[in-house]
């Protein structure tokens, strides 16, 4: 038993304040931890430490509690609490945990004064799908495939071996979705996340040639209008993917610059030479041109204003409820330069100047804390603390015989691309990793993260998770 603070309703009077703001924050006690004859709030207004006396408001059922008021100074206002016992020990206790050494700021508890998430979001269940891989409609039929697509029919085995891993394309369609979306809202599911539905030449579609129109082969602009329009009528969100890190070659912007060192797209992406032909990818994928946020056109056109992509999709006659970014941890990154919270936050402002009530989240693989503050992102779809965690203490390390990309036969456990393989957790490391990679995210942001067992980009959970 440990004194204990969060985020929640019972420890923090307003969760959403503003500037200026007096709050009230709450510590509850053990009556076993022993005697404390002084508990002290210190709060880091302009980086400056601040002190506040917390008051005793007595005890019950085995809790003493305190209650310190602390005004919001800052966007992000941290804060902690030191607990002065009877023979002059101090402990501090903040997001980091409880120590009898002082503590970093960045492991505060923090109030976040700006960038509310919509009300909506405090009671989601999210339903994820995969438009090629959910649901067909019989409009599908009369679909030509396109060029790049290897058909396959609905029951047939998936190709994991390129390029049939990313080019075998089932026909799921944007109307067999909402045929569909009955069973969604069945299990609970109050918002809709699926990846992206611009057209591409892959299944995924995180390489678009274009943003201001649906793939045709998803039943184009139409079907996503009425699988909006089929969710709304039933209480269900639906959140959007983009890729604001890197387009696809076939894109009309890339193709204009490819080549033309006079094209006003070219400062869209890093080019390495004067011929525009060597260019910057995503990691090593030749088919994903990295995007220069530098360039202000391409803000304008993308991220900036009712007019850009992030607004076409937000306003009538769509009126989607929300992003998720793809790739959000590297967005506007590149060695020296660093342009991510520029960009993070002009996509933010453009959805707010639209309608407050939507919801953005980012992607990122790793340590997500330096980005997840609370000025643009309301939350992430992160690996590390939750997801990897409990793959380590839940799965079993199968070694199941599979293909993999380049077709050669292995019986290595996948384990998120870590080439060290899956660590054996029990439930106290699970437990010290998942606090471990929030003691940095304010409770708030950490409310809109998704803790996801797996996701499209993983193994299946249910294949390796621990029979008993």
């Amino acid at each position: 038993m440990r004194p204990h603070h969060d985020g929640s309703p019972l420890y923090v009077s307003n969760p959403a304040p503003s500037l200026g703001d007096d709050v009230v924050v709450r510590l509850r006690v053990p009556s076993g931890y022993g005697p404390v004859e002084r508990v002290v709030v210190r709060s880091n207004p302009d980086h400056e430490p601040a002190w506040v006396d917390a008051v005793s408001d007595g005890a019950a059922d085995g809790w003493e509690w305190w209650s310190a008021v602390i005004r919001v100074a800052n966007p992000r206002h941290g804060y902690r609490f030191h607990l002065v016992r009877a023979d002059g020990r101090v402990e501090i206790l903040n997001q980091g945990g409880l120590g009898d050494i002082d503590a970093l700021d960045g492991q505060d508890f923090a109030l976040v004064a700006h960038n509310p998430p919509p009300a909506w979001l405090d009671d989601t269940i999210l339903y994820q799908i995969f438009p090629d891989r959910f649901a067909r409609s019989a409009a599908a039929d009369a679909r030509t495939a396109p060029d790049w697509a290897i058909p396959a029919a609905w029951n047939e085995p998936l190709d994991p071996v390129h390029p049939g891993r990313s080019r075998q394309l089932y026909g799921g369609d944007l109307d067999g979705a909402t045929e569909r979306l009955d069973h969604v809202a069945d299990l609970g599911a109050t918002a809709l996340y699926h990846t992206p539905i611009f057209p591409a030449e892959s299944n995924h579609r995180y390489d678009a040639s274009r943003f201001d129109t649906v793939d045709p082969v998803l039943g184009g602009d139409d079907a996503y209008r009425r699988l909006i329009e089929a969710a709304h009528a039933r209480g269900i969100h639906v959140i959007g993917d983009l890729t604001t890190n890197h387009s696809g070659i076939a894109h009309e912007w890339f193709r204009a610059a490819y080549g033309d060192p006079d094209a006003p797209e070219g400062a869209f992406y890093y080019f390495h030479d004067d011929a525009h032909t060597d260019y910057e990818t995503w990691l090593d994928a030749d088919t994903l041109p990295k995007f220069a946020w530098s360039s202000d056109e391409l803000r304008r056109r993308f991220i900036d204003g009712p007019d850009s992509v992030v607004g076409r999709w937000l306003r009538p006659p769509y009126g989607i409820d929300g992003w998720r970014i793809d790739v959000a941890n590297m967005t506007g990154r590149l060695g020296a330069e660093d342009r991510n919270a520029e960009v993070r936050q002009t996509l933010r402002r453009t959805m707010t100047d639209i309608r407050e009530d939507t919801l953005l989240l980012a992607e990122s693989t790793n340590d997500a804390a330096t980005d997840l503050q609370g000025d643009a992102w309301h939350g992430g779809m992160t690996y590390p603390a939750f997801t990897r965690g409990v793959w380590a203490w839940l799965a079993d390390p199968r070694r199941i015989p599979h293909h993999g990309f380049d077709g050669e036969e292995t019986d290595e456990m996948w384990f998120f691309g870590l080439p060290t393989g899956m660590p054996r957790y029990d439930a106290r490391q699970f437990v010290a990793q998942y606090e471990r990679f929030t003691s940095q995210i304010p409770w708030r942001v950490q409310r809109g993260t998704m803790s996801a067992l797996d996701t499209h980009d993983t193994a299946r959970f249910a294949t390796y998770a621990s029979p008993g």
